[in-house]
C-alpha cells in the first residue's frame, strides 16, 4: 500500500471512528490480503488443508474452480494409500471446511486419515500414480478433474478425467460402460502423455489438452476431446490416427506442451503452448476448428495455422490464454532471459493478438517501440517473477497472478498480482499503481499456481505453500474492486449498477447521442466519469449483445438487451422483439446473458 492510499485509509479511519462506526480490516484496498476469508484461521486471508495422509510427502495444489453457490473446490496431487492421487479439497465461501463434500470421508476404513471437506481418488479407477491437473464444475454440481494417469500395462501415462458428484462421490454414471466407470482414460500417443489443462466446451464438450509422447524424450501439443458422458469424441479429427485426439507440432524444434486452451463463440478451439523453436523454448498459439482440423484458413495465415511469439531472446511458459469479448486471445506466462554474464532473469509477459492471430500492436502497448507493440513484460518486485495464471476483468482488464522472488534452489517465493487496462498500461485503481505483492513469510513459502475472480471483483488464488512441513493445499483470497466496479456497464463509474442510468447512457450513446444530450438525467448518484472520459469509455466497450456483427452496435436490439437484462430479465422477456432474427446464429436469451457476465462481469446481472 503506497504512501498516499495508507493516508487515505487512516483518514476514512478516523472519520468512520469519529462517527461511531467500527473499523476493521474491512477497509483492506484492492490489492490487499483479505483477512475476512477464514477469519477465525490461524493465518486470515488464507485457508490451508493437507489432504495427503503422508506428513513425508507434499501435496502439490494446482487449480481452483467457483461453484454457482460460491464454494471452492481445489484439487492437486496428493499421497494416497499407496502412491500419489488426484485429490480435492472444498471450502465454503467464507474460506471454512465444506464438511458436506465427502461427508464419508474415511471411505469406509480405506482413508482413515481423511476428514469431511477431503477427497483422494484412490479406489475401484485403476492404474498407477495419478497427478490431478484441473478443475472444472458443471452447472449440474458435477465436479471434473482432469489428470495425468500412469499407465500399469506399459509404463508410461495417459490423460484422464475423473468425475465427482457434487457430494464428493464417485460419479460412476461418467463413461458407465468403461472399465472403471466415473473416470475416462486415453492413450494420445505411445510413451509419456501428460495432461496439462481442461475446459468444458459450451455443449458439455471436454477438451483436455497437453503433451503427447509421441518419442520417448521430446513430446508433442495436443489436444483430446471427450462427449459429455465420458466417452472419446470420435467426431473430433475424425480422420486422425486415434479419432478424438489431434497431436499437433508447433515450432521447429519437434518439442512442445500445450497448457491453455480456450473456445471461441463459433466453437473453434485455441490452444497455447509453450513450444521449442530455434533453439529457444517460446510461446506458440495454434487454432483448431470445431471439427478438430487445423484452422489454416484463418488464422496466422502464411504459416498454416500456427503462430510463435517471442519477446526478445527469452525462454518462455504460457500460463494462460483467454478470449476477450471482441474476439482477440490474450496469453500469459513467464519469461526469462539470460544476460552475457549468464545471469538468469525472470519476467511477468502478456501479450493479445487479434482474431486472426497478428499480434495487436494497434491497441495493446501501442505507444511501445514498434518490437514490443502487442505485448508487454514487466517485473512488479524482484527479477526472478512470473505470471502463473490470467483473468480477464470487466472493462476489457487483464489480471494476472504469479511468483514473486522466485529462489529455484531454496523454492521460496510469494504471491503477487497485476492489473492491466485494456490498453496494457497498468490500472491505478489496483495494488501500488497497478500491482502487488503479499509480505514476505519467513521460512514459508507461497507458489501460486492458479487464480479466478469472483463476482464481487476478489482474487482467489490457488497455490502450494510450506508452513515448516511438507507443502499444502492453499488458497488465498485478495480484495478487487468493488461489485458494482467489477461490472464493466457500470458506465457512470459509480457504486450502483442502474438500467435508469447506466443502460439509459448506452442506449443514449448507441443512437449517436453526445454532450449534454448523452449524459442529462442518466448519471447516477457519485459518478466517476461525465464528458469525454465517458464518452471515451462506452467507446471501448463491446456492446454487440445479440452477436449480429453490428458495428456499431444498435440501440433497438443490443441497447435493449443490455437494458432488459439489467433489470433481470431472461427468456422471452429478454430477447422478445430485440433480436436482429435477419442474421443467422444470433444469440439467444441464455447466451446473451453468459456473454453479458463473461465480457462485462458476472456481477453485471441482478
Amino acid at each position: 500500500m503506497n504512501l498516499l492510499r495508507s493516508r487515505l485509509v487512516v483518514c476514512r479511519a478516523l472519520v468512520l471512528t469519529a462517527l461511531g462506526v467500527v473499523v476493521s480490516a474491512a477497509l483492506a484496498a484492492p490489492g490487499d490480503l483479505d483477512a475476512s476469508f477464514n477469519a477465525s484461521g490461524a493465518a486470515p486471508g488464507y485457508v490451508l488443508a493437507k489432504v495427503g495422509r503422508s506428513q513425508f510427502q507434499a501435496d502439490e495444489a494446482t487449480q481452483v474452480a467457483r461453484q454457482s453457490d460460491g464454494k471452492l473446490v481445489q484439487v492437486g496431487t496428493c499421497r494416497g494409500v499407496f502412491v500419489l492421487r488426484a485429490c480435492a479439497a472444498r471450502f465454503n465461501a467464507d474460506g471454512s471446511v465444506d464438511a458436506t463434500f465427502n461427508a464419508n470421508a474415511t471411505q469406509n476404513g480405506t482413508q482413515p486419515d481423511l476428514q469431511p471437506g477431503e477427497l483422494i481418488v484412490d479406489s475401484g479407477v485403476g492404474g498407477d500414480q495419478m497427478y490431478g491437473v484441473a478443475v472444472q464444475v458443471l452447472a449440474s454440481g458435477r465436479i471434473l478433474i482432469a489428470a495425468t494417469c500412469g499407465n500399469p500395462t506399459t509404463g508410461f501415462s495417459d490423460f484422464c478425467v475423473i468425475a465427482v458428484t457434487a457430494t464428493g462421490e464417485l460419479d460412476t454414471t461418467f463413461n458407465a460402460g468403461g472399465p472403471f466407470p466415473g473416470l475416462t482414460r486415453v492413450t494420445p500417443a505411445a510413451f509419456y502423455n501428460n495432461a496439462r489443462h481442461m475446459i468444458v466446451q459450451t455443449d458439455g464438450k471436454i477438451v483436455v489438452v497437453g503433451a503427447c509422447g509421441e518419442q520417448i524424450i521430446n513430446r508433442t501439443a495436443c489436444v483430446v476431446r471427450f462427449n459429455a458422458n465420458g466417452t472419446l469424441d470420435g467426431g473430433f479429427n475424425a480422420a486422425g490416427v486415434l479419432p478424438g485426439v489431434r497431436v499437433q507440432p508447433i515450432g521447429s524444434g519437434g518439442d512442445s506442451d500445450a497448457t491453455a486452451a480456450a473456445e471461441q463463440t463459433d466453437g473453434k478451439l485455441v490452444v497455447g503452448a509453450a513450444c521449442t523453436d530455434g533453439g529457444q523454448r517460446k510461446m506458440c498459439v495454434f487454432r483448431v476448428t470445431a471439427a478438430g482440423a487445423l484452422d489454416q484458413a484463418s488464422f496466422a495465415t502464411g504459416t498454416s495455422g500456427l503462430r510463435v511469439l517471442a519477446f526478445s531472446n527469452d525462454e518462455h511458459t504460457v500460463a494462460g490464454l483467454r478470449i476477450d469479448g471482441a474476439g482477440r486471445l490474450v496469453l500469459a506466462g513467464g519469461c526469462a532471459a539470460i544476460d552475457n554474464l549468464f545471469v538468469v532473469t525472470t519476467a511477468f509477459c502478456v501479450a493479445r493478438l487479434l482474431p486472426d492471430g497478428a499480434l495487436d500492436g494497434g491497441g495493446f502497448n501501442a505507444s511501445a517501440p514498434v518490437a514490443e507493440r502487442g505485448r508487454v513484460r514487466f517485473n512488479i518486485d524482484s527479477s526472478h517473477d512470473a505470471a502463473a495464471a490470467l483473468m480477464l476483468a470487466p472493462g476489457g482488464k487483464i489480471a494476472v497472478a504469479g511468483v514473486c522472488r522466485y529462489d529455484q534452489g531454496l523454492g521460496t517465493g510469494v504471491i503477487c498480482l497485476a492489473q492491466l487496462n485494456a490498453d496494457g498500461s497498468f490500472d491505478a485503481a489496483f495494488g501500488n499503481g497497478g500491482k502487488a505483492i503479499q509480505p514476505t513469510l519467513t521460512n514459508q513459502r507461497d507458489l501460486a499456481q492458479h487464480a479466478l475472480l469472483q463476482p464481487d471483483g476478489k482474487w482467489i488464488v490457488s497455490a502450494r505453500c510450506f508452513r515448516g512441513a511438507p507443502d499444502v493445499f492453499c488458497l488465498a483470497r485478495f480484495d478487487g474492486l468493488s461489485a458494482a466496479a467489477s461490472c464493466a456497464l457500470n458506465v457512470d463509474g459509480n457504486a450502483v449498477l442502474d438500467a435508469s442510468s447506466d443502460g439509459l447512457l448506452i442506449v443514449r450513446y448507441l443512437l449517436g447521442l453526445r454532450g449534454s444530450a448523452l449524459t442529462v438525467g442518466a448519471i447516477g448518484s457519485g459518478a466517476t466519469r461525465s464528458g469525454a472520459a465517458l464518452e471515451s469509455y462506452l467507446a471501448s466497450l463491446n456492446l454487440d449483445a445479440d452477436g449480429d456483427g453490428s458495428n456499431p452496435a444498435r440501440a433497438t436490439s443490443d441497447g435493449l438487451l443490455i437494458v432488459r437484462a439489467l433489470l433481470g430479465l431472461s427468456g422471452p422477456a429478454l430477447t422478445g422483439g430485440a433480436i436482429n432474427s435477419a442474421v443467422s446464429g444470433v444469440r439467444d436469451a441464455v447466451a446473451v446473458r453468459n456473454w453479458i457476465t463473461t465480457t462485462h462481469g458476472a456481477s453485471c446481472l441482478p
